[in-house]
């Protein structure tokens, strides 16, 4: 847009002032009343954006209802949980057992004689180690033969088995350990030297099967399975998991505490179902507060809801309603819907959660409630798919929003067009007032020659100035 910089030189005007007084009085109805439809547009476009927050938030709370496999989880209770932990997948029988944890599973480890330090030369030849039938062996050459030389060998072998090497230092001096991975006696290590062994090397050898060494290796930790006693009956394991010994549990063991039973019983796990169907109601209802206070009236303050006589959120509502009064079909059973679980429509189409009767049908009939809510036709489903449509990408909201992003287009495109129109009327004005200014400033030089030539005629007096 072009900038008046000067006054009228002819005429004194203020042209500028003038000027941005006049775009001024022709941009202001235009721009005022384009800034207040979008402003209208834009507030809409965030109360759709409320609202399909509200029905996602909604939606995510039906994903425990909508699964079937959380109306036959089993959870379970445990006397004193720093002893052990149960896990449970839905094959598990409901019931009490007495759990005795004797023995934890412990890893071996069996340890050198002492040595002066970690750079002591210990000796050459191979070192073939064996843990659960499987070997692999280590070349200490000479020269590469101390205690750091060997346990970095063991370390870093690519076949390593299951052993892990390291040095402690005692009083005595330093000791080389080998540590088994693994827990369990079936992981335990055992060590055989070969191929002319030098030195001291033939003293790294260890055969568990032997009661008395004939190295002077010493084991420091015994190879231990875990051991547990479940209502009376006896169950291994070289680590500390107990998989299958009651079916559907896996007991993970913590603490040994040997001739002591502690209860634990697995049950439907119906708590989480209750919560969430609690939850259901509660989410529900939030929802029916948004879309209610979108479509309000107040007719004291005469103000209306951002959505209030919108058809698509009328729809949307009503879809709503109408899913949550059908019936659900195929169940055989009169607990086909929300009504018989004590949960009924109230003011303002919030739903009202019977909680006496909510509380007899969770008890008496809890086998069927995975069909009112995650069959075919379940309520859950059934929701889910609808908010799924509603909120989808073509859907009803996504038309809706996207009719009104279009007019926010269209108001963009209007405003320039006025910006344009304004260069124009700006640039005509200025050409009128230039003119102006400089007939003006031509008819003001004719006045001063005239006045000029008539006061030099002879014989002409001038009276008061004239």
């Amino acid at each position: 847009m072009a900038t008046i910089t000067a006054s009228g030189i002819g005429s004194g005007l203020d042209i500028n002032n003038i000027v941005s007084q006049l775009v001024a009085a022709e941009r202001g109805p235009t721009e005022t009343r384009l800034n207040s439809k979008e402003s209208l547009i834009q507030a809409r476009l965030s109360a759709f954006g409320s609202l399909k927050s509200a029905l996602t938030n909604f939606q995510s709370s039906l994903s425990t209802l909508a699964n079937p496999d959380s109306f036959t989880k089993r959870s379970a209770s445990i006397q004193d949980p720093t002893v052990f932990s149960a896990a449970t997948t839905d094959v598990a029988a409901s019931g009490s057992y007495s759990v005795e944890v004797e023995q934890l599973a412990a890893s071996q480890k069996i340890a050198s004689q002492a040595y002066t330090d970690s750079d002591t030369s210990v000796g050459s030849g191979d070192l073939s180690f064996t843990v659960n039938g499987e070997s692999f062996s280590v070349t200490i050459a000479d020269g590469a033969d101390s205690l750091a030389d060997i346990r970095d060998a063991v370390n870093s072998a690519a076949d390593n088995t299951g052993v892990s090497a390291s040095i402690i230092n005692d009083q005595d001096g330093a000791h080389l350990v080998f540590s088994a991975t693994k827990t369990g006696v079936e992981n335990a290590v055992n060590i055989a030297v070969t191929n002319g062994a030098s030195g001291d090397l033939s003293q790294l050898a260890y055969d568990n099967s032997l009661e008395t060494q004939l190295s002077s290796m010493v084991e420091k930790t015994a190879a231990l399975d875990s051991i547990v006693i479940v209502d009376g009956f006896t169950q291994t394991s070289a680590n500390t998991k107990i998989e299958g010994m009651i079916d559907g549990v896996t007991l993970d063991l913590k603490k040994a505490l040997p001739g002591e039973s502690f209860s634990l019983s697995i049950q439907v796990d119906s708590r989480s179902v209750k919560s969430a169907i609690e939850g259901f109601v509660t989410n529900y209802n939030t929802l029916m507060t948004t879309i209610n206070d979108l479509t309000a009236y107040d007719p004291e303050t005469k103000t209306a809801g951002l959505l209030q006589g919108d058809s698509a959120t009328r729809s949307v509502a009503n879809q709503l309603r109408q899913e949550m009064g059908t019936i659900v079909s195929g169940l055989g059973t009169e607990l086909d819907s929300l009504a018989e679980l004590g949960i009924t429509t109230g003011d303002k189409n919030k739903l009202v959660l019977d909680s006496e009767q909510f509380a007899e049908v969770m008890s008496s009939d809890f086998d069927k409630l995975s069909g009112i809510f995650s069959s075919e036709s379940g309520y859950a489903v059934r929701l889910d798919s609808l908010i799924g449509n509603l909120t989808a990408s073509g859907g009803i909201l996504s038309n809706r929003t996207d009719g009104l992003s279009s007019q926010v287009e269209r108001i963009n495109e209007q405003r320039e067009a006025l910006e344009k129109r304004i260069v124009g009327i700006e640039a005509r004005y200025q050409a009128q007032f230039s003119a102006l200014d400089s007939l003006l400033g031509q008819l003001n030089s004719t006045g001063d020659f005239l006045t000029q030539q008539l006061a030099n005629l002879p014989g002409t007096v001038f009276r008061n100035g004239k």
